[in-house]
């Protein structure tokens, strides 16, 4: 079993709204590489934590069976 950076995208589409949150311009309009790597490196620590929230709850599942 590999570990994953994030967790997976739901299956469904997604609901983005039509307005970027970082230059506030519509989506369908330009490249947003650079917003993405803004969002991205926002998101990080917030995605840090919640992987170790997930590790830390599989840890006591399975020292509770133990």
């Amino acid at each position: 079993m590999s570990l994953q950076a994030r967790p997976r995208l739901a299956s469904h589409s997604l609901d983005l709204p039509n307005h970027c949150d970082i230059c506030n311009k519509a989506r369908s309009h330009g490249n947003h590489q650079r917003c993405s790597k803004i969002r991205q490196a926002r998101q990080s620590a917030y995605w840090e934590a919640y992987m170790a929230n997930v590790e830390a709850k599989r840890d006591q599942r399975t020292r509770r069976h133990a």
